[in-house]
């Protein structure tokens, strides 16, 4: 079988960890396949011990009706054949390409605006259909003009899967004796200055740590953690949720969603069984 996790990841890390959390899930579960990332992201170096191909972001003009086959989207597409194709977030880029492939189709949504499934082109509106995919999945809980069936989030790391305290405290240098915070908020221009600054007075309760972005994933490091400060970003809400930990979240201001919705809607909502898993048993059913 041969599985394809198509996403565009542009900004930052989290769409690529969404496909990373799936290919671990493959592997937990025991499932033989071809399994390869499609994306777009600047940081894939995080993604070095997984198949993953980098093609250049295509835009209005080289994903058209009339222009499509030429893509470098489409020819990588073509090339893989898929027998399950997994999209995330970037419905638009291969709006086309769709009634080409001959496999099953799953459309993965996190929480975004209703907005962003009508796109605003030169020649008119594109507007997201369900009914290209088999299987339309909500990847999170929010509401959503687009119906969809639900999972539970997806998460890199299942809860046996990470450091126990005494290894995680070792490996941070940290000796336990003080309660340590991980301020985890990944650098963004204008914001992580003023949020650092912010949180400071956390230094008179804990040891702060600033995990480097070469040591990923950093669940793999929650059990030496009494507290985390991060975003409000899928991957920061959900993990926190998931691994139980005290989390403060500070929202980023983003294009296509409001990480306060996500943030409130957390709390909640509890889930132990990683989404990653149920997507999986989805898959191997189709």
């Amino acid at each position: 079988m041969r599985i394809v996790y198509y996403t565009g990841a542009t900004l930052g890390s989290g769409r690529l960890v969404f496909g990373m959390s799936i290919a671990n899930a493959l592997e937990r579960n025991g499932i033989e396949c071809r399994y390869t990332m499609l994306h777009s992201s600047s940081v894939s170096n995080i993604a070095e011990n997984y198949h993953h191909i980098k093609i250049p972001y295509e835009y209005e003009s080289e994903l058209s009706k009339n222009n499509f086959k030429k893509s470098v989207l489409y020819k990588t597409i073509k090339k893989l054949k898929p027998d399950i194709l997994l999209v995330n977030h970037q419905w638009f880029s291969i709006y086309h390409i769709l009634d080409d492939l001959n496999c099953k189709k799953i459309y993965l949504a996190d929480y975004t605006y209703d907005n962003h499934f009508k796109i605003k082109l030169l020649d008119g509106e594109l507007v997201f259909k369900p009914e290209k995919y088999d299987l339309v999945l909500g990847i999170e809980p929010f509401d959503s003009a687009i119906p969809m069936e639900r999972i539970n989030p997806l998460i890199i790391r299942n809860k046996d899967e990470i450091l126990p305290r005494n290894k995680a405290l070792k490996r941070l240098g940290l000796d336990g004796k003080q309660r340590s915070a991980l301020f985890s908020i990944g650098y963004q221009p204008n914001h992580y200055e003023r949020i650092r600054e912010k949180y400071s007075y956390l230094e008179k309760e804990y040891v702060l740590v600033y995990l480097p972005f070469d040591i990923f994933p950093a669940v793999d490091y929650y059990n030496a953690f009494d507290l985390i400060v991060c975003g409000g970003g899928y991957n920061n809400v959900w993990e926190a949720n998931y691994f139980n930990k005290k989390a403060m979240f500070e929202p980023i201001p983003m294009n296509f969603s409001n990480q306060s919705v996500r943030i409130k809607i957390s709390e909640n909502f509890h889930f132990d069984i990683n989404g990653a898993d149920q997507l999986v048993e989805i898959i191997m059913n189709m």
